[in-house]
């Protein structure tokens, strides 16, 4: 799925000695020096835990009738239209571990080293050849019908297979561009075609506990935690503001929040709920609460989601205005009512997640919440840096990522992969709510029912994810005349709610008589109030913006007190309903 994205620097590397993952190229336990270990960008490798396991288990055994024993094992998270992990075990990368939004099954293709690993337990997916194609096969060449001496019953056409030479050894991988029957009955054609070829061996090792493990990376785990601290004193220092952590449930935030605890400063912790959170990650806040002796505090969105969601219908990946009115909302007037001076928020976001999160840097500020500092200790955290960390200070996780969860967030957040909601729906009777909500909204607006499996997903939907878009409809505004303008609406409008807004404007620049007339040179923050007065959803983020406290939020709605007004225009920054 286009070239390697690059977020920070690679960094892994084993120990074949100790037969353990290096964060440093020396091994800590044993002293020598680690080989690195070729990966795909970003990097993200994690530990596999029992749902990662159960799910790799399941695909090695009903392709290839192979039984894992191997417990200890890393995924790399590589880049993929769904979920897709490139499967480490013992230091070699065996295949990847990908998610068929078609079939809605994860399926498992192959590396040779996989092919090497296999080749002696094999009961499905095998090709036998002849002596006569190895040769060509070792050139790269794909593997045709004549050099075909046998193969198990059970090929399908498209099925990952593993080419055997006749002393059962693995000599090339590929696809099955024949399935049994026609490999019997064909006399010539392409029976499958080579991805990877070659003879190699797998050296069968000792599996690593999770205490040797921590032992070889023990010292690179002391640094990164000094560093990290040293970050939070200077943050503090420099900014002199209160301090907060925001915990999410997830294993970012969590280190973050050890983090915290560790530096010795003085901070608040607080928890967003937006309503539509998974109802473990609710429990695991208050055991988190309870473990480490703190206070959380509850910053509730309460039913924020679905109220807007009748007036945004179902949020996208590039139409996320969940994240702004069920969050960033919600964390603005917690703000605003307990941090008037501002406060710095310490937020698990690191480099590795997203171009967009390694471009902000450690220290950044949120255009959507103006009264907060955001600051982030782990900022250039691995993944398993972070997943050794917690395994380091034996902390409690967040039993979804033991079920198979990669991030913890909405169990409904359009930025999932498929292979989530699969997940997700295995333990929570919530997904298939959802669902049927958008199968209940594709069927009232006239939408293809195709749309409610992935093109939900998106306001403007990539085609391999079925490419169907949604009209949604929305208040324009247009202005005609010159000097002072006309404003024509498309809909009708609430009148006494536009003229409350317009006071934020300056005396002598609008005028309502029949209709809106404004002055030419105010007209962009005119269209601007006009649609925030109709569409506004009651988020609050308007409200950290304005210097004199004249916002106020009124049943459900933003109000302007006409007489505090001092007509600045802060308030119009980023609004989720005229952003989206």
């Amino acid at each position: 799925m286009g070239h390697p994205v690059y977020l920070g620097k690679l960094s892994l590397y084993w120990c074949y000695e100790c037969n353990v993952p290096l964060l440093d190229k020396r091994c800590g336990k044993c002293g020598k020096e680690g080989k690195k270990v070729h990966i795909t960008p970003p990097g993200e490798v994690r530990i596999g835990f029992e749902g990662d396991l159960k799910i790799l288990k399941a695909a090695l055994l009903r392709q290839f009738g192979y039984k894992l024993r191997r417990n200890f094992v890393l995924f790399n998270r590589v880049p993929h239209y769904d979920r897709m992990d490139e499967v480490i075990i013992d230091g070699q990368v065996i295949g990847n571990l990908r998610y068929d939004i078609s079939l809605r099954d994860f399926f498992f293709t192959l590396r040779m080293m996989g092919a090497y690993m296999m080749e002696r337990e094999l009961k499905k997916g095998w090709v036998l050849v002849d002596h006569g194609a190895v040769p060509y096969l070792l050139e790269g060449r794909n593997l045709m019908v004549p050099g075909v001496l046998d193969f198990s019953p059970d090929i399908r056409k498209g099925d990952e297979v593993i080419v055997l030479d006749e002393n059962r050894r693995a000599l090339a991988v590929g696809i099955a561009k024949m399935s049994s029957e026609e490999m019997e009955k064909e006399s010539r054609g392409m029976a499958v075609k080579i991805r990877y070829n070659g003879y190699g061996e797998w050296i069968e090792r000792k599996e690593p506990t999770i205490e040797e493990v921590l032992e070889a990376n023990l010292e690179h785990l002391k640094r990164i935690e000094r560093r990290a601290i040293e970050f939070i004193k200077r943050v503090k220092r420099e900014y002199g503001l209160p301090m907060a952590v925001s915990f999410s449930g997830g294993k970012d935030s969590l280190v973050t929040l050890l983090l915290a605890l560790e530096s010795g400063e003085d901070f608040k912790t607080f928890f967003l709920d937006t309503g539509i959170e998974l109802p473990e990650t609710v429990e695991y806040v208050s055991e988190v609460e309870k473990r480490y002796g703190i206070k959380i505090d509850r910053i509730s969105a309460g039913d924020a989601f679905f109220q807007a969601l009748e007036h945004f219908g179902p949020p996208g990946r590039d139409y996320r205005w969940c994240c702004k009115t069920c969050k960033l909302g919600p964390t603005t007037r917690y703000i605003l009512e307990n941090y008037p001076r501002g406060l710095l928020t310490l937020i698990g976001q690191r480099r590795y997640e997203s171009m967009e999160r390694m471009r902000k840097g450690s220290v950044w500020k949120n255009e959507w919440v103006p009264n907060q500092i955001s600051a982030s200790p782990i900022q250039n955290w691995t993944s398993l840096e972070i997943w050794l960390y917690i395994l380091w200070k034996r902390a409690p996780t967040n039993p979804w990522y033991r079920r198979g969860l990669t991030r913890i967030g909405c169990y409904l957040c359009p930025s999932s992969d498929l292979a989530d909601f699969k997940i997700v729906g295995e333990y929570f009777s919530g997904i298939r709510e959802w669902q049927r909500y958008l199968e209940e909204y594709a069927e009232k607006k006239g939408i293809p029912k195709e749309w409610a499996k992935s093109s939900w997903r998106w306001r403007d939907p990539p085609k391999w994810a079925g490419g169907i878009k949604v009209h949604r409809d929305k208040l324009r505004v247009e202005f005609q005349g010159r000097g002072w303008k006309t404003a024509l609406f498309n809909k009708e409008i609430d009148v006494e709610r536009a003229k409350n807004l317009l006071v934020a404007l300056p005396p002598g620049t609008w005028k309502w008589e029949d209709n809106l007339q404004v002055d030419e040179r105010f007209e962009k923050e005119a269209r601007s109030l006009l649609i925030r007065s109709q569409e506004c959803v009651g988020c609050g983020i308007c409200l950290g913006r304005c210097p004199v406290n004249a916002l106020i939020l009124k049943n459900g709605k933003i109000e302007l007190y006409e007489d505090l007004c001092v007509h600045c225009l802060d308030c119009l920054g980023k609004c989720p309903v005229e952003e989206f």
